[in-house]
């Protein structure tokens, strides 16, 4: 390599580290490194300067110039005969897609990305994908696929020993909780986040943290431990001034005052977040909507009913422009079309990568295969049924870590002739290699070992899941026709 080129490379690497805390330098000085790669005829520092100058661009909410940039690079990434950058430049098209709030076509760009990064072995890229799947499907009300998502960024931040990324994930996946009402399950999923920043510390996250630490505890009915909590997160938020997060704390010591029926000092804290989420730029609407509606009630419960409902007509007011501008924005996402396809795809594609990251390292479950391969196994077999000995036990939960746990177990019971899949992201297939009475014996074994199983020891309440029996030949060629039995089954 040239001096020249070592140089130019030297320049892109310090411009990667000024990214985060100087964009618009970035921006200005990667457009002469830009002109030089080119120059020399360098088209993997082309690429790197393309990518940079749309990351910058979109640090600085230039969304337009992001854009130009990413799709440039898409343009000149397909002239090269790799594809090293391709998960990275369709991870920054879904960011510019989220920003405008159009979360299908978002979610389109982040499941290229994820299938990119899955083939490429790109973990960070990987871990980035599955959270913004999450955040669509939260944003999109999917609150269940939303916490499957960012669970299984966890695991692959944990497995790759990204702590930045799991402590980011986790605190995602408290949000999704939070939103399922499972307040001491994002208790244990904080204390995660918790013991991973005393290694890798962040102002913000810390403070988001303890926002969602309080909130967890405020559903919980634990308000001391909860105050103490919205406390730490108010201080870290002024003191960083981190607006948002002033605000949101703010917001739940008024709740702590709510609760210990203290109406006038809730009111005093709902007036200063008011003027806070003033000061914030996104989702304006959606934040003072919220405000005044806890407004509305302080004042109810302090007997002030004139304003009680100016409070009320504020946030409905507030609510209904939310609405609209979501409305208008999702109409304008021409993807939006392609909702049940896109969801489809995602979900096989976290059932594949969770496959990978399904176990603990040292353990060797070779029986297990991959979800198509299983059902191309089954297709064969089922054409074949003179010579096939088989029936089908499926084990179904909607909780991934009773679903892990019960493929440990049917891993035990399997014999070099069986096939083990998880087929769903809720449930498991196992081609069983006998029928009649053995195959039946099989089936009452496997229930008898997970109603014995010691659930609690996992921190996982005793909801025991669904198995059944089938034989191979009623049961259904495809994931979507098992699904359709099981909707008209449920209907009886």
């Amino acid at each position: 390599m040239s001096n020249c080129s070592l140089s130019l490379e030297q320049q892109i690497q310090q411009l990667n580290d000024q990214l985060a805390t100087e964009p618009a330098t970035v921006l200005a000085n990667v457009q002469s490194c830009l002109l030089t790669a080119k120059e020399q005829h360098a088209p993997n520092m082309v690429l790197q300067c393309l990518i940079l100058a749309a990351r910058a661009a979109l640090l600085l909410d230039d969304l337009k110039l992001s854009f130009k940039h990413i799709k440039a690079a898409l343009k000149f990434q397909q002239t090269l005969d790799n594809d090293e950058n391709l998960a990275e430049i369709l991870h920054i098209h879904a960011l510019i897609y989220w920003q405008q709030a159009q979360y299908y076509s978002a979610q389109h760009f982040w499941i290229l990305s994820l299938e990119q990064s899955a083939w490429a072995e790109g973990a960070n890229i990987q871990i980035e994908s599955l959270i913004g799947l999450g955040n669509v499907w939260r944003e999109t009300e999917e609150y269940g696929l939303a916490k499957i998502a960012h669970e299984l960024a966890v695991r692959v931040a944990n497995a790759t020993r990204d702590a930045d990324q799991e402590i980011q994930a986790r605190i995602l996946l408290s949000w999704d909780l939070y939103l399922l009402e499972s307040f001491a399950e994002m208790l244990t999923v904080l204390q995660g986040a918790e013991d991973l920043l005393k290694h890798s510390p962040s102002d913000t996250q810390e403070a988001q943290l303890w926002d969602f630490r309080a909130v967890a505890l405020l559903g919980l009915k634990h308000i001391e431990e909860a105050e103490y909590a919205a406390d730490k997160a108010y201080v870290l938020a002024d003191k960083h001034q981190h607006i948002w997060m002033k605000t949101l704390a703010l917001m739940s010591k008024a709740r702590i005052e709510l609760l210990r029926e203290q109406p006038q000092c809730a009111i005093a804290y709902l007036q200063e977040a008011e003027i806070s989420a003033k000061a914030c730029n996104a989702n304006y609407a959606h934040l003072l909507a919220r405000i005044y509606f806890k407004q509305s009630l302080a004042h109810e419960s302090s007997g002030q009913l004139e304003l009680a409902l100016q409070a009320f007509k504020l946030y409905r007011h507030h609510s209904i422009e939310h609405i609209r501008a979501r409305t208008l924005q999702l109409g304008s996402d021409k993807a939006r079309l392609s909702k049940h396809q896109l969801e489809k795809k995602a979900r096989k594609l976290i059932n594949r990568i969770r496959a990978q990251h399904a176990h603990e390292s040292g353990k060797h479950f070779n029986r297990i295969i991959s979800e198509t391969l299983w059902w191309e196994q089954l297709v064969q077999l089922k054409t074949q049924l003179q010579k096939a000995n088989y029936s089908i036990i499926t084990v179904r939960h909607p909780t991934p870590e009773y679903i892990d746990v019960c493929a440990e177990i049917a891993h035990t019971l399997c014999t070099k002739n069986d096939y083990l899949a998880r087929i769903s992201s809720d449930r498991i297939g196992w081609l069983v290699a006998e029928q009649g009475e053995a195959a039946e014996q099989l089936y009452r074994t496997l229930s008898q070992m997970t109603t014995i199983y010691p659930w609690q020891r996992k921190g996982l309440a005793p909801h025991l899941p669904t198995i059944m029996i089938q034989d191979l030949l009623t049961f259904p060629f495809t994931l979507e026709q098992l699904e359709l039995e099981d909707d008209i089954m449920g209907d009886r």
